[in-house]
């Protein structure tokens, strides 16, 4: 429903403009038809730096048992960030 309303009213605005625009005098919009598409416009991932709110309370000191090399990877990850949130 919210999509039809949202045709018409693209149709509605579209045809509008050769009122208010002499270079779209000759404008006529007939129908609005929407495509959907599996290819999207990925946006640019913003991250932010934190400034934690309370002291750091953990020493960073734990051991890790994974054999998976990349759940090593994010356990080490995660110990330098607690130490180096620990000295800030």
């Amino acid at each position: 429903m919210e999509l039809n309303y949202n045709q018409d009213l693209l149709r509605s605005l579209l045809n509008a403009m050769g009122k208010h625009d002499i270079e779209c005098s000759e404008l006529k919009v007939n129908r609005v038809v929407i495509f959907n598409s599996k290819f999207y416009i990925k946006k640019p991932k913003v991250i932010q730096a934190t400034d934690p709110k309370y002291k750091e309370l953990s020493s960073g000191e734990f051991k890790i048992d994974a054999e998976n090399a990349i759940i090593m990877k994010s356990f080490e990850k995660i110990k330098e960030t607690i130490i180096q949130n620990k000295n800030n």
